[in-house]
């Protein structure tokens, strides 16, 4: 089984790793006849770094990701995915509704954009706001107003005519032997949590697979360090101030509820 330590790159050996690989004509060919139609032309010509998100926001994690991007002579891309399904136990879906704020200096804040309750379950391009606005066009718009770089695309059908998990993970990962780096938030538990069977059963043989086929593993780059306190877990959750002022502007003119949080 593949471990932690024998998967992430620092972001030199990324660098390094992604020129060599990027100049390796064979091997990008090879890749893209194995890829055949499920090839995504976003890879075409230039060298990505990808983020898997269900929807990009502008929060400050999304900032860390584009200078690192910037760093190994990447072009930020972020693929998502309008078509997954809503449940609040999952942090980062969750985190679309219930957005982290400052007020002040040390004074944290979140507010709901939607009721989660009422959305579980609902494709994440079908939710409406409180407001009645589509939630991907309100981070869309987020996104717009800011000064992010950053090229998106919904990968929905993709996904969707691949079908199983097991199958798409295999396709999406090639992207990265040769054409890309994917920044990841996998974890590699030794116990029996039910993320360690989705590596167990997923991720870690799409790995093998395609290492035993083409002598080399997919390239990763760890998103964040391992074991952060919540005050670092909220920074990457929080939004640059002029969307944090954005934000709270609009929950204020919309009547929103916001509310004071301690960490």
């Amino acid at each position: 089984m593949v471990k932690d330590g024998e998967i992430h790159l620092s972001l030199d050996e990324a660098r390094d790793e992604l020129a060599k690989r990027w100049e390796n004509v064979e091997l990008k060919r090879a890749i893209e006849v194995e890829l055949g139609e499920h090839l995504l032309a976003d890879f075409n010509d230039k060298p990505r770094a990808v983020l898997t998100r269900q929807l990009c926001s502008p929060d400050n994690g999304l900032d860390f990701f584009i200078r690192r991007a910037k760093y190994i002579n990447a072009s930020p891309f972020g693929w998502e995915f309008h078509g997954d399904t809503f449940v609040h136990f999952n942090e980062e879906k969750k985190g679309l509704s219930r957005l982290r704020v400052l007020l002040g200096v040390g004074v944290k804040a979140t507010i709901d954009i939607f009721d989660f309750h009422k959305a579980e379950r609902k494709a994440l391009g079908e939710i409406a706001l409180n407001t009645g606005e589509k939630l991907v066009d309100f981070h869309h718009a987020l996104l717009n107003l800011s000064q992010f770089k950053i090229e998106t695309r919904d990968n929905t059908l993709w996904f969707k005519q691949l079908g199983h998990a097991s199958d798409y993970y295999y396709c999406l990962l090639l992207h990265f032997v040769a054409h890309g780096v994917l920044f990841t938030n996998f974890e590699f538990f030794e116990d029996d949590g039910s993320e360690s069977v989705f590596m167990r059963d997923v991720v870690n043989p799409a790995i093998e697979k395609i290492e035993k086929k083409f002598g080399m593993k997919p390239m990763f780059v760890r998103m964040y360090s391992q074991n952060q306190d919540d005050d670092e877990d909220f920074y990457w959750w929080s939004y640059p101030k002029a969307e944090n002022d954005y934000i709270v502007d609009y929950a204020q003119k919309n009547k929103l509820k916001i509310k004071n949080i301690k960490i």
